[in-house]
């Protein structure tokens, strides 16, 4: 299944995820694939972000964990784009 953003969060702190270097060596393996553009398709942020859903939806918006270079976090966008979903096992 797909975790919440507040799962999301809490897996991110207990594995002290900072950027996208520490989210890629933790037990997660959180990646940096980027995402496909709504609009054109095409490829953004490859090799240097990683975007992924959570289950948590408002609306045409929907909660999603970030991870970079420099920092991770949360926050809401459209559901359009393709970004990368990590499932938990219950």
């Amino acid at each position: 299944r797909v975790p919440t953003v507040t799962e999301q969060n809490t897996l991110v702190t207990a594995a002290s995820i900072t950027n996208s270097a520490t989210a890629a060596s933790s037990a997660m393996k959180f990646t940096v694939p980027g995402y496909r553009d709504r609009g054109n398709g095409s490829l953004g942020d490859a090799g240097s972000d990683g975007y992924y859903w959570s289950s948590s939806v408002n609306a045409a918006d929907a909660s999603y964990r970030f991870f970079n270079s420099g920092s991770t976090g949360s926050s809401n966008h459209i559901r359009a784009y393709a970004w990368s979903v990590r499932c938990l096992k219950d």
